[in-house]
């Protein structure tokens, strides 16, 4: 850096002017890419920098403006400036760091600053002001950056006012390990110290000291420092050489009475909406009371509902008391004739039974005793019949007719049962388990994407919820870029490519500077069960670069409006620049493309195609916040799983019905193997009881007298038969539907027939009640 000072011409004026405040010296101290402790002597007959670009020019006028101006008009390095539309990307932080470049970060996909002093640092500007006359007048303003934050909210400053000599140099040990007022006091009593960002004070005590009209000299100090455009000379006088009039004053007053009479007038309308509101309540309270009483009455009523019921009862009871007393008494009268009846025909049966014996009956008992026992072995093998029909049945086989047939009956049963039933194979389970969890997933998606409204994961909304909640902001302060990014309506058939090109920045979430340390502090104290990626967006963007190439994939998109959209298009056309072609083939002639099938060209010598999911596939689309494609997708894909559910379960019940159906067969070849043919063959038993049955008509029908007595044995048995039935009959009392219906769970299908037990080898065989008695008289 140069510095020139420049003779006057004018030998009849004193070009220093006694009694002039003008500025002498200034101090810096780690200040821009001023490392250390910098003195600059300025001329007091005028001082010209000069320099290259980054030599420091704009620094020391920005300093000059860090100690004058206050921080409200402050705009540093405003000679690069444009306008008032653009921003400065200096700040007093970078200032006190010593910002100097800034590089790409490839991991970030974002420029980051290189900083002289990113450790706790402190810097400093002293002014020293001459009238040579009075004591110098010594302007300071002293920063102190902790740790490594570089937020501006961290930076900590203090303004002092004083007289003399002072060298920066002495605030150092009151300011290099944190600003120390107090000790600065100590150390300056007669200096004016400012702190906190509240520095009135200062101004005040500068205004008095240079005799400076008001707080607008010190703006119109500062602009004419920055050497930029001063305006039209009617804004120059407005705003820096006229007073102010008092009727803005009583315009302002105005203006509040006003909005103090607004406030007032919207107090009583809400006043009046709420008395109207009370009225209605008022009303819903009375209503609520008289419901109360009645169901306070219908409680009553129904406590009462269990007594009067049990009352009831029991007067119906003691009303059918006395017709069921009569007619017990007329079934006892009844059960004591029965009675007399039973005891007269056994009389009766055993004088018929001795007069048979008396006529040479012996002979007779015993052929009535095989009769009877060739009956009950009949009956039983009748039951077995029964039972091994029934089972045949349900396998839809005949009864064998004779001992071959069974034989075969017999030898395919052991068959059947030696043969293994296999399970249902896996691969239908498994498809029927799949197309399930295939519909429970894009049931899943249909009702996440309902709750939300967000072509995002669900776990991703969740998180975005979590962090918005953390730092006590809305969810809609952090957007995810896809939710700003749309294809145009023209282009819809360009949707999946450009699906798939965006796809590493759709989903990155999009925080302000501002919250970007709660945010990530609340990101990093819990396990979010997604991968997240935030960017933090700054307020000021560069203008982006316009596309390349007319078929950029750039011009077929469209970005929301709103506070991010400016950052959203500059990384579009800086990092999304694909060209859109027809053809694989022309992807060699542009440095970043795609084809319409979704094959990405990334640069010069790498290619991407993701066919995990079609290309066409709008189920897995995210950009844009229109869900009404994604929606219509997801049910389609919704149909087509619950066919393929539909199909599966169809196939799996089929196989467990065919499995099932063997099993059944196979219980009852077990079953039936374990029958035999003497068990069945009911014709030779009907054969035995007519052989007996004959035997005894031709003994009898020998002996008219024996024939006559065998008769009268055999009505005298009826008899008796009879009247034990009757007795039965009247004593036995009728069962209940219930005691019936438990009586008959006792008894299975397949239960063995009365009179039949089960030897120890399983083959059904008859009672001893049942076998034949001994031919022994």
């Amino acid at each position: 850096m140069t510095m020139l000072s420049f003779p006057t011409d004018e030998p009849e004026v004193d070009p220093t002017r006694p009694g002039q405040w003008r500025l002498a010296q200034i101090e810096l101290v780690n200040w821009g890419t001023f490392a250390g402790h910098v003195s600059v002597d300025v001329a007091r007959a005028g001082h010209l920098f000069t320099g290259a670009s980054g030599s420091g020019k704009s620094s020391l006028l920005d300093a000059i403006a860090a100690v004058l101006t206050p921080d409200r008009w402050l705009r540093l390095n405003a000679a690069a400036q444009d306008g008032a539309s653009r921003q400065s990307d200096r700040t007093l932080m970078s200032y006190v760091r010593g910002a100097w470049s800034k590089e790409a970060d490839e991991t970030a996909d974002r420029a980051t600053t290189t900083y002289l002093r990113s450790k706790a640092t402190w810097s400093g500007i002293l002014l020293r002001y001459e009238n040579l006359r009075d004591e110098p007048v010594v302007l300071l303003r002293v920063f102190h950056a902790p740790g490594t934050r570089t937020e501006p909210t961290a930076l900590k400053d203090a303004r002092i006012f004083t007289r003399g000599h002072v060298k920066l140099l002495e605030v150092k040990p009151h300011v290099e390990g944190g600003i120390d007022a107090r000790r600065m006091s100590k150390a300056f009593p007669d200096a004016l110290i400012t702190t906190g960002g509240r520095h009135g004070r200062f101004h005040e005590r500068v205004i008095r000291q240079f005799g400076f009209r008001g707080d607008a000299t010190l703006q119109l100090l500062h602009k004419t420092q920055s050497a930029k455009n001063l305006g039209t000379l009617d804004a120059l006088f407005r705003g820096f050489m006229l007073d102010q009039p008092g009727t803005f004053a009583r315009a302002e007053t105005a203006v509040e009475q006003f909005t103090e009479l607004d406030a007032a007038h919207k107090h009583v309308v809400d006043l009046r909406k709420q008395a109207n509101a009370l009225r209605k309540v008022d009303e819903a309270i009375t209503a609520f009371d008289l419901a109360g009483a009645e169901m306070a009455a219908i409680s009553d009523l129904h406590d009462g509902v269990e007594p009067f019921t049990a009352g009831l009862k029991l007067r119906l009871a003691k009303e059918a008391a006395g017709p069921a007393r009569a007619a017990l008494a007329r079934a006892e009268s009844d059960l004591s004739d029965a009675a007399r009846e039973q005891r007269l025909a056994a009389e009766a049966l055993e004088t018929a039974k001795a007069r048979v014996r008396d006529e040479g009956g012996a002979r007779v008992e015993l052929l009535q005793e095989r009769i009877d026992s060739a009956q009950r072995a009949e009956d039983v093998t009748r039951q077995y019949r029964a039972q091994l029909t029934a089972e045949l049945m349900r396998i839809g086989a005949p009864m064998p007719e004779d001992p071959e047939q069974f034989a075969e009956l017999l030898a395919a049963a052991v068959a059947e049962v030696a043969r293994d039933i296999p399970a249902v194979s896996y691969e239908v389970r498994d498809a029927a388990s799949h197309a399930r969890k295939a519909l429970d997933e894009v049931t899943r998606q249909i009702q996440a994407l309902r709750d939300h409204r967000s072509n995002l994961d669900e776990k991703l909304l969740s998180a975005r919820r979590f962090l918005a909640d953390a730092v006590g902001v809305p969810a809609s302060t952090f957007p995810f870029a896809g939710e700003l990014i749309s294809v145009a309506e023209q282009h819809s058939a360009w949707r999946g490519a450009a699906e798939r090109v965006l796809a590493p920045f759709a989903s990155t979430l999009l925080v302000r500077d501002e919250h970007l340390v709660a945010a990530r502090r609340a990101a990093d104290s819990r396990t979010l069960g997604v991968r997240l990626v935030i960017e933090a967006v700054p307020h000021a963007v560069d203008e982006p670069r316009r596309p390349k190439d007319a078929r950029s994939l750039v011009h077929r998109l469209a970005v929301s409006d709103g506070p991010f959209a400016s950052y959203v298009r500059k990384r579009m056309a800086s990092e999304f620049d694909y060209a859109c072609v027809s053809h694989p083939d022309e992807l060699d002639d542009v440095e970043r493309g795609v084809t319409i099938g979704g094959l990405v060209k990334r640069n010069s010598r790498r290619y991407e195609k993701d066919d995990r999911h079609g290309v066409g596939d709008a189920t897995r689309w995210v950009l844009g916040g229109d869900t009404h494609a994604r929606l219509e997708a997801l049910l389609e894909r919704r149909r087509d799983a619950m066919a393929a559910m539909e199909e599966a379960s169809a196939r799996d019940a089929e196989a467990d019905s065919f499995r099932q159906d063997a099993v059944s067969r196979r219980d009852v070849f077990t079953r039936v193997s374990t029958f035999s043919w003497d068990q069945v063959d009911l014709a030779s038993a009907m054969a035995v009881t007519a052989a007996q049955r004959d035997d005894l008509r031709v003994l009898t029908s020998e002996s008219g007298t024996l024939r006559e007595a065998q008769e009268a044995a055999e009505r005298a048995t009826q008899r008796l038969d009879e009247t034990n039935g009757s007795t039965h009959g009247r004593s036995e009392p009728t069962l209940s539907p219930a005691i019936t219906s438990k009586a008959s769970r006792h008894t299975s299908p397949n239960s063995t027939p009365p009179h039949v037990h089960r030897s120890r080898s399983g083959s059904p065989t008859p009672s001893k009640a049942g076998s034949e008695p001994s031919d022994a008289p």
